[in-house]
């Protein structure tokens, strides 16, 4: 059996919010603020630092109204994460709230958007963590069904498409089980199908199987294709709140089953 949990750990650890954040451009506040406004509009930010005795202490929105004195606002704790955060809190944080200011060695300078995760460190991390969990989806139906008993809940067509996949592998000396041969879709089809499968995850239907299986399909070919994959943000967050216990099993006081796929 392959084992991917140090895999896993490489993509919880490796990448942080310091690799997918934007500089946060700041002034001080004595800057006058249509000279801010001026320069938020040709720099195209629709956010701001302002700094009190050289320290970013509050921020701005460039739909602030332009009152004065300025009214600028406070960074309240959820808004801002250490720029070691790795990506999967900076996922969930960025659901909860748009943007997310980045703290380094105790200062602000960093923010961070949506748009933000479209970048090559979030797609690295993406797609490598989309790679594991399909490594992760072979182990279960393996480990469950050491001879060919899954092939029952594939359809003849299927079963073909992956016998010729296993033959051009051999040609080309790469040779694998025929499970390795399966398209991601076939074996969320056979955990979605087998209840004792299905129970070694985290989901309780078969709807649930298949539409996150669908969900990571969609995603992984928008990542190889270097498309935007802004569509796929609710499996990306289901990925982002999943993943650590793709790891290290359901916290126990949560009662839950390990989620190995």
């Amino acid at each position: 059996m392959t084992d991917t949990t140090p895999a896993l750990r490489l993509f919880l650890e490796a990448f942080t919010a310091a690799d997918v954040a934007e500089p946060l451009l700041s002034f001080d506040d004595t800057t006058p603020g249509e000279s801010i406004r001026t320069a938020m509009t040709e720099r195209r930010q629709d956010v701001v630092g302002i700094r009190f005795q050289g320290e970013v202490v509050r921020w701005m929105h460039r739909d602030d109204p332009p009152v004065s004195p300025p009214a600028y606002r406070t960074f309240e704790p959820s808004m801002v994460i250490e720029s070691s955060a790795p990506l999967h809190v900076v996922i969930q944080r960025l659901d909860e709230q748009e943007p997310v200011f980045v703290r380094s060695l105790g200062q602000l300078g960093g923010v961070i958007y949506r748009h933000d995760t479209q970048n090559a460190a979030m797609r690295m991390w993406l797609f490598g963590l989309v790679t594991v969990m399909d490594l992760r989806v072979t182990e279960i139906i393996r480990d469950t069904f050491p001879g060919a008993e899954w092939q029952r809940y594939l359809s003849p067509g299927r079963l073909q498409k992956a016998k010729e996949l296993q033959e051009e592998r051999t040609r080309r000396n790469d040779a694998r089980d025929l499970l390795d041969c399966l398209q991601l879709s076939d074996k969320g089809k056979i955990i979605a199908c087998d209840e004792e499968l299905r129970g070694l995850t985290r989901f309780h239907s078969r709807r649930g199987v298949e539409q996150f299986v669908s969900g990571l399909e969609s995603l992984r070919n928008h990542l190889a294709h270097s498309q935007d994959f802004a569509a796929n943000w609710e499996t990306i967050l289901d990925l982002a709140r999943n993943v650590r216990r793709v790891v290290i099993g359901a916290d126990e006081h949560e009662g839950e089953s390990t989620p190995r796929g």
